[in-house]
């Protein structure tokens, strides 16, 4: 007891060892105590305004509400004050004394725990939660705070420690309701007496609080050098009704999301802008940006804004959207979620799966959207982000049906991506599935010889040229009752025409031939249904792994064996018929050796694989050199 009426007390357990890490660890992003204490002040005017609607007694009800910051070069000290709701004497030994906060605790439950396992704390975890109005221990030796309660009859009361474990509760002399916290700044930290230091933070973190910000700066002569200057600008642009904006003023917010440049070609391709009130409140802007960005396929990639209402919380959060939709741009702004909140937490809250669940369905919306109203816009979006949305098929069987919806791909028939369901609207009567081949590249399936009888019937082959299609598939079985079926795989069962019968024994000596010489190269060999020009072509079992997944897993270095695939041949092409005829006429001729191998040369460089290239120049020119003559 230091006079009558002011008393010193203990902090609590808890908040003193929270102190000793705080003051004796060195942050890396100490300006973090600037937000918890405008967010703090922010909540103070938010009561008091409740309050005022009510309580007709309320002291000072019609005071101006504001937040003001004072730093003062001479004093070597940072004030924040506010006109908000106060505090009476219990109050203040009670939310100044005592850990409330449950992400604090957690905190330091984990702190404690690398403490007695001999670590060194993890430091970094302020700034990815706060740790509310302690952390201002981190720059100042010493703090007082004089409040005075907007209840009717309080007395104004001051609060002051050192954070040595202890604290004084006393009269105070504040005349009018309201918070003032003054920061002592310790000798490293009077950096956040510099305007540009203070503004900065306040425009990174609290620009969008609804209050004004005013700063005033006093030099070390005690000349005022800014008086009541307002630094944030207080209202934030996703909370204006969207009737009130037009498209410019999207386009120009889109800036500030994407850090302030845009170059050009790089507007955005469409946005969402979206008002929920239950079951959580929250809004949100985003947006489609027209060019990929850079960390696109980066782990550590840039994801949504998070505020608290209106200040930041997180500055890239990626649990608000899926993985196949991490080119969406933005923010979300929840009135639900608190302003202490750390990464682990996110993960359990319940607010950010509800939101989390309905940003996932209006982002599929939009995308539909803008498909079926702007194609050409759809179709700008499908070339830069397509491999991604294709990921959804594979990792989220909940939207599964609205992303087949959108898959856009190239065919055989046209250079234009197509839809699943123009496809299928496209297909001739009597084409009983959907036929797709997977490959490394768009050209290299292009001209791949798997697509000749489907080309000669008239069916479109979908272009499946994404690594990420090999997974697609493995989910999407079938579409509006048709079979999704590769042409590279099984013995294709497409409809034979008048000009097109293939009689499996017309070429059978050549098939047995082949079968006994590339006994260890192929798994079987048969007439082909799907070669109408080509002689001969390599494809899989069905249901099989693909030579083209196989490819993929190989170049992830995964330990995937080579499989022997089936080579088939076309009974209507003359080089085949020529080596049935010689397999026929004469099996032991030495030149079948030679032409069966270049038979399986011309299937494995259709795909770009020769295994032997080698052995392909000299076949090759054996042959060469036994028709030409000089």
């Amino acid at each position: 007891m230091t006079t009558s009426r002011e008393e010193k007390h203990e902090f609590k357990a808890e908040v003193s060892a929270l102190l000793r890490l705080v003051t004796n660890s060195l942050y890396t992003n100490r300006e973090i105590f600037l937000r918890e204490l405008v967010s703090n002040a922010s909540d103070a005017l938010d009561k008091a305004r409740f309050q005022g609607l009510t309580d007709t007694k309320l002291r000072d009800r019609h005071e101006k509400p504001q937040i003001k910051v004072t730093a003062d070069h001479g004093r070597g000290v940072l004030t924040i004050e506010d006109t908000g709701v106060g505090m009476t004497r219990d109050e203040i030994a009670l939310n100044l004394g005592t850990i409330a906060h449950s992400g604090t605790l957690k905190f330091m439950e984990q702190a404690r725990a690398q403490q007695e396992s001999g670590q060194k704390p993890d430091v970094n975890l302020i700034g990815q939660f706060g740790v509310g109005f302690y952390s201002a221990f981190m720059v100042a030796d010493r703090i007082d705070v004089t409040s005075l309660s907007a209840a009717e009859g309080a007395e104004p009361v001051h609060w002051s420690s050192t954070g040595d474990g202890t604290f004084s509760v006393g009269p105070g002399e504040r005349t009018t309701r309201g918070t003032t916290i003054e920061l002592h700044l310790k000798a490293d930290a009077k950096e956040f007496l510099d305007r540009w230091k203070i503004e900065g933070i306040i425009k990174r973190y609290s620009n969008y609080v609804v209050h004004p910000i005013l700063l005033k700066v006093v030099d070390d002569k005690g000349n005022t050098e800014v008086d009541g200057k307002q630094v944030n600008d207080a209202t934030a642009f996703w909370m204006r009704p969207a009737r009130e904006l037009t498209d410019a003023d999207y386009n120009e917010f889109y800036k500030h999301v994407m850090g302030g440049f845009v170059l050009p070609g790089d507007e955005p391709l469409g946005h969402l802008h979206l008002h929920a009130d239950a079951p959580i409140q929250f809004v949100a802007l985003l947006y489609i940006p027209g060019k990929p960005p850079a960390d696109l396929f980066q782990e550590d990639r840039k994801a949504l804004q998070l505020y608290a209402r209106r200040v930041v919380v997180m500055e890239s959060c990626d649990k608000l959207l899926p993985g196949y939709l991490r080119f969406v741009r933005g923010l979300v702004d929840s009135e639900d979620l608190p302003l202490n909140v750390s990464r682990e937490m996110l993960q359990e809250h319940n607010s950010l799966t509800s939101i989390r669940r309905q940003l996932t369905r209006k982002v599929l919306k939009l995308l539909e959207g803008i498909a079926k109203d702007k194609p050409e816009t759809y179709e700008k979006i499908w070339d830069n982000y397509g491999a991604v949305l294709k990921e959804g098929i594979h990792t989220d069987s909940t939207h599964h049906d609205d992303l087949v919806e959108l898959l856009r791909y190239r065919t055989s028939a046209d250079d234009k991506a197509v839809s699943l369901a123009q496809y299928v609207e496209a297909m001739p009567e009597g084409q009983p599935a959907i036929y797709y081949i997977t490959g490394e590249s768009l050209a290299a399936v292009a001209r791949s010889p798997h697509l000749e009888a489907c080309r000669a019937r008239g069916y479109q082959v979908l272009y499946m040229a994404d690594p990420i299609d090999e997974w697609v598939v493995q989910d999407l079985s079938e579409y509006k009752g048709k079979k999704l079926i590769s042409v590279t795989q099984g013995d294709l069962d497409i409809p034979e025409d008048d000009q097109h019968k293939h009689d499996a024994g017309a070429i059978a000596a050549a098939v047995d031939k082949s079968k006994e010489l590339l006994t260890d190269k192929v798994k079987d060999v048969r007439v082909s249904k799907r070669l109408r020009e080509s002689a001969a072509c390599l494809v899989d079992d069905s249901g099989g792994l693909s030579r083209n997944m196989e490819r993929i897993l190989k170049m992830a270095r995964q330990d995937v064996p080579t499989r022997q695939r089936i080579l088939e041949l076309n009974p209507e092409h003359p080089f085949v018929q020529a080596v049935d005829k010689l397999a026929r006429e004469a099996p032991s001729d030495d030149r079948l050796g030679t032409y069966v191998e270049l038979l399986y040369d011309q299937a494995a460089l259709a795909e770009g694989q020769v295994p032997d290239p080698a052995g392909l120049l000299k076949r090759f020119n054996s042959v060469l050199s036994g028709t030409i003559k000089i």
